[in-house]
């Protein structure tokens, strides 16, 4: 127990159980059980339950319809892999025992800014189309800029001084 990192073990906890949830199982998960079982799949997690989702969230301003929405094809694959990778950097962090006194943790650090990025580019995109999705987003955005924060503060401080 003396080993155990009870300062990242939260951040690791959530990162990973928000970025499963919101990318492989709403995305990856939702969208594969659409095209095995189109029949039987909840409509709202396969590609054509996204598309009306997010293509309808974007045509809600004029800036959306006209710069995004026709290129929901090109950019949906692409927010599905920005979102699946602070789950996978959070599965390395988790392999190399990132969450044990003395390592180092640059697979957290990863997760924490990869968290940063997808969730301004989706935050950008929702603010401008004008989408009730924006206000969760800033509220993620704000999470993940603490994270970073608190994980170079923890890494600086709180666990040097453990280690002396």
């Amino acid at each position: 127990m003396k080993k155990l990192s009870l300062y990242i073990i939260p951040v690791q906890l959530f990162l990973a159980a928000y970025w499963f949830k919101n990318g492989f199982l709403d995305k990856v998960v939702g969208i594969s059980l659409g095209i095995i079982h189109p029949k039987t799949a909840y409509y709202g997690l396969t590609w054509g339950g996204w598309h009306d989702n997010i293509v309808g969230s974007w045509d809600k301003s004029r800036i959306g319809h006209l710069f995004f929405s026709p290129f929901f094809e090109l950019l949906f694959p692409i927010i599905i892999i920005l979102q699946c990778l602070p789950f996978l950097f959070i599965f390395m962090s988790i392999i190399n025992k990132e969450f044990l006194i003395g390592h180092d943790r640059p697979w957290l650090m990863r997760s924490a800014l990869t968290s940063f990025i997808v969730t301004t580019i989706m935050l950008f995109s929702q603010t401008l189309s004008n989408a009730r999705d924006a206000e969760y987003l800033l509220n993620l955005f704000s999470i993940s800029m603490v994270l970073i924060i608190y994980i170079v503060v923890v890494e600086k401080i709180l666990e040097k001084k453990h280690n002396n």
